[in-house]
This record gives structure tokens, C-alpha cells and sequence, in this order.
């Protein structure tokens, strides 16, 4: 797909949470032809201060409006700068890039979505396109959790989603005391729910989505998972975003898959997950921040 370079016009800029941000953006060539689960790189101003262009994941797609809205949490000079715009500013976009989620061929099947913190930023659109459908699921569930109830997005910000939210803090400061994933395990482990996820949709840490990787392979649900990683320039370049692939390369050696290329988004069983968990204790959430 052909990578579009756009100047977009900030239309408003939307304080959710203490550190979370909606960034609505007049970016019509990107719109067009963004899917939900692609990114852009996000260029705060000109200089090299901040030098690098940061990833941000579509959380909606407006083409026939000609806009875009971004989801991000500020985490450090960047995404501190990019909070600081106001409407009328411009930023520079690269997109749409990456691979997007694909719909679920039956879409009455039973689904889950999974988030970890800002990792909700890629399930907005991707909620709304599959039930805006002609047949909606009849199960669908959403399973969103951070670390604290400071970095949630506001129930009521999160019910216009319009399906059955289930909230989750890691200190137990709003929703079930707990991860997520547990959470989730627990809700399709009660047979008083009946949910048992044919199909399975999750964005947010890697840790967080080792475990909706081990559940989706052991009760053979299809998965799409969007994965985070350091990103530098997200066309493949700089190889910052290097994932150990499930697939060996000759001789057995350790194969990589890029985030920025081969993903956001990837299968339950395309990663070595192992490897990761190895090098990485905890691991690093930067896509998307």
C-alpha cells in the first residue's frame, strides 16, 4: 500500500484522562485509505526536538469526513509536546502503515476484545466497523485494564462503544483487582456467563498479550493481536521493532518479524514468545505512546 505524507490540520484536542489525550486530525488523503489496526508516524513539529516521528494507531477513521482521530497517552517529551498543540496547529502524518486487523468472516460468531491501557487506542474502530455490520455479534465482549483506575478512559467514554465492558485494575482501584487477562480468563471459565470467544481481538503490552496468545492456542480461538514494540521509523529501516518469529530460518536459527511491516498485527502463534518474556522482564510498551 502506498505510504501518504500529509500535513493534517488539528481540529481539537479532547483531556479524556489525566494522561490521555483524543487527538481529532483534518487528514484527508490518510483517511481515505487507513484501515482499523494501521498506524501513522507523527511528526510533533519541525526540528529535531523530538527528532523522531512517533507511532499512533487509528482509533477512528472518518473518510467521509476527511478526518482521523488518535488515541495516546503521554509518556514522555513527544507525546507531552503533542498534548500541548491546539486546534489549528499542523502536524506532519506518514501512513497509513502496517497491516490492519481483518474482519471476522462470520461476524455473528462469539468475540472478545482485549486492552491493556492505551492498548484500547486500535479497538475503537475496529468495535465499530464490526458492529455497524449487517449481522452484529451476538457475543461480543470488550475486556479493558490498566494499572490503575488513572489511566482508564471513563466508563461512560467507554460505553459508547456500545457493548459489554468489563474493567479491571491492576492495584484493584476500579473494576476486578487484577490483570485483565485474568479477568478474562475467569469471565469464560463461568459456565453462568456462557462465553466461550470463537475470535479474538487485543491490543496492549507484551506481557499482557503472551497470555491472550497461550489462551487463544489452547482453546483454539482465532486471534489478531496487535503487538507493541520500540518503533523508529515504521517503514522498516531501522529494525527497532524486531519480534522473534515462531518460524525458524535455516538450520533452526532464530527468525525476526517487524512490527512495523509484518504486523502491528500477528496471529497467537506466529511469535516465540518465550524469547521475548527472556529478554525483556518487564516488556517495554512503546508503540503507540
Amino acid at each position: 500500500m502506498e505510504k501518504i505524507l500529509e500535513t493534517a490540520r488539528i481540529i481539537c484536542l479532547d483531556s479524556l484522562a489525566p494522561t490521555i489525550v483524543r487527538l481529532r486530525l483534518e487528514s484527508p488523503a490518510i483517511s481515505a485509505a487507513a484501515q482499523a489496526g494501521q498506524f501513522v508516524m507523527l511528526k510533533v513539529r519541525e526540528g529535531i526536538d523530538p527528532l523522531l516521528r512517533r507511532p499512533f494507531s487509528f482509533h477512528r477513521i472518518h473518510p467521509d469526513k476527511g478526518e482521523i482521530e488518535i488515541l495516546f497517552r503521554i509518556a514522555g517529551r513527544g507525546t507531552l509536546a503533542l498534548s500541548r498543540l491546539a486546534p489549528g496547529d499542523r502536524v506532519s502524518l506518514i501512513g497509513p502503515l502496517g497491516k490492519g486487523f481483518e474482519l471476522p468472516l462470520d461476524r455473528t460468531t462469539p468475540i472478545a476484545f482485549i486492552a491493556g491501557g492505551i492498548g484500547i487506542a486500535p479497538l475503537g474502530e475496529l468495535i465499530a466497523q464490526i458492529l455497524s455490520g449487517p449481522a452484529p455479534p451476538q457475543k461480543a465482549h470488550l475486556f479493558y485494564g490498566a494499572r490503575s483506575a488513572s489511566e482508564l478512559l471513563p466508563a461512560n467514554t467507554v460505553a459508547e462503544l456500545g457493548l459489554p465492558v468489563h474493567f479491571a485494575t491492576d492495584d484493584g482501584s476500579f473494576g476486578y483487582n487484577g490483570r485483565v487477562t485474568k479477568l478474562f480468563e475467569e469471565f469464560t471459565a463461568c459456565a453462568e456467563e456462557d462465553f466461550r470467544p470463537a475470535e479474538i481481538y487485543s491490543c496492549g503490552p507484551l506481557a499482557m498479550q503472551y497470555h491472550v496468545a497461550k489462551w487463544a492456542l489452547a482453546n483454539d480461538a482465532l486471534s489478531q493481536l496487535s503487538l507493541e514494540s520500540l518503533m523508529g521509523c515504521g517503514i522498516g529501516a531501522c529494525l527497532g521493532c524486531a519480534l522473534p518469529s515462531a518460524d525458524s530460518g535455516p538450520g533452526h536459527d532464530l527468525r525476526f518479524v517487524h512490527v512495523c511491516e509484518d504486523g502491528p498485527i500477528f496471529s497467537a502463534g506466529s511469535i516465540k514468545w518465550n524469547q521475548i518474556l527472556i529478554q525483556q522482564s518487564p516488556p517495554p510498551t512503546y508503540l503507540f505512546s
